[in-house]
Formats: C-alpha cells, structure tokens, sequence
C-alpha cells in the first residue's frame, strides 16, 4: 500500500544550508512539514531541540517532550516534532528549567535561538508582507509567518507589527521608514542591525528596497530581507540580539 502520509525526514545533506547539524551523522533528518513557514527558512521542532537547543540526546526523546506537550511555539503547544518554526518564533520548554527562546537571524545565520525573560514570551514582532481588501472594506493583513488579521486600520507592506500571541493583539506598529533601526534576516549580513537611510521605491526589474547603514557601511537591500524592530527612538521593541 502506498504511504499516503508523506515523508517524515529528508537527507541531510539537502536540509537547508543554515541547519547547524552534524550532516555526516546519519543519512536522514526529521523534515520540516510545510505551514507556517517556508521550509527553507524554517526549522523542524525535532531539530531544534536535538540539534540546536541540545536539551535531548536523540530524537525518540524529542518526540516523547513533544508528544508529553511540554513545547510551545508563539505560546500554543504543539504536539509535531516536524512542525517548522522561523524568524521570530518563541519556543517555551515546559518544564523545571521552564526556559524560553526566540529565533533570531544572527552571525550570517538565518536562525539562532537567544534566550529571553518570561515577560517576552507572549510578544512577537510580524513583518506586514500582503495586504487585500475584504467584504465590509475590511483589510486583511498577512505576516511573513503565516498568520493573518482582519482589521480596519490602514498599513503598509513593509511595516512591523508588535504583536501579542496566540491572540494577535497588535500593540504597536512600526513603521517603515527612515531612521528606523531594521535588523537584516537573510544574507550575508543576516542578523546585523543598522539605521535605515532612504527608501528607494519599486521599478520593473528592481523591488522596493532601502538603503541602511550598518557599520559604518551603507548596503541597498531589497525590503523583504528586513525587518523594521524600532522607530525612531531606536530602542528595539524586543530582544532580538
């Protein structure tokens, strides 16, 4: 009979490049189902707390943690060792330790977990990606993570949302907009952070996409590998470093 359940592992050697694994260590990984995140900006639950956050010896006790309902993502738990978490994502563990981290792009890497106070675990920052008019001239917005709100107010593509989960209350928006601080998810300077100076708008061949300084450096970086995590007070909303 043929599986009809789709494959639960990939081989390593074609898990995406950022996967901080060991990919001589066996030939296959649990996978990343797809959802919420693109699977190559994503990790699998599994991974990460086998092979990234190191709090199990194997997979088989990963699963048992999971299954056990001791992990929360963005404050839901979840009970699927392949379900993919990404940029900007909370992962609880619930437990003695009770610790809590968030992914981050950082040194290069498109996903790092920092840990983060208990205060932080229920705010999350949801980068605006499309936007579409709905019945009732209501606009429903979607977040680079999947996620999306109806709401009256007027955003942009482009902007930050602060966001309470699972109830995805906004608390603030952040605006993109010069002299705001944006930190760079992809890339070769994935996880640095610096100042945005222009906002360059939109042609045939080029997407929208800003000039910011970064170490004393000036990069033109197409808007969708930033992320806006201030206004101009320059005091990120949340930990992100």
């Amino acid at each position: 009979m043929a599986n009809k359940g789709g494959r639960t592992t990939v081989k390593r050697q074609l898990a995406p490049v950022f996967w901080d694994i060991n990919r001589k260590q066996g030939r296959f990984i649990v996978r990343t189902y797809p959802g919420t995140h693109a699977k190559k900006y994503a990790y699998s639950i599994g991974v990460i707390l086998r092979d990234v956050l190191k709090v199990t010896k194997n997979m088989h006790e990963a699963k048992k943690i999971v299954n056990a309902g001791k992990v929360k993502v963005d404050n839901i738990i979840r009970y699927n060792v392949n379900f993919a978490v990404g940029l900007m994502d909370t992962i609880e563990l619930v437990s003695s330790q009770q610790k809590v981290y968030r992914l981050v792009p950082s040194k290069s890497l498109l996903l790092s977990p920092i840990e983060i106070s208990d205060n932080e675990k229920t705010l999350k920052l949801l980068k605006i990606k499309n936007k579409s008019i709905i019945k009732g001239n209501k606009i429903q917005y979607g977040f680079h993570d999947g996620k999306t709100v109806i709401l009256e107010d007027i955003y942009s593509v482009g902007d930050t949302c602060l966001v309470k989960v699972p109830e995805l209350e906004i608390i603030e928006t952040l605006k993109l907009q010069s002299d705001c601080l944006a930190i760079l998810t992809r890339g070769d300077n994935a996880g640095s952070i610096g100042k945005i100076q222009e906002i360059k708008e939109g042609t045939f061949s080029l997407p929208k996409r800003v000039i910011i300084s970064v170490d004393s450096r000036l990069l033109e970086i197409p808007i969708d590998m930033i992320m806006v995590i201030s206004d101009r007070d320059n005091n990120p909303k949340i930990k992100v470093t």
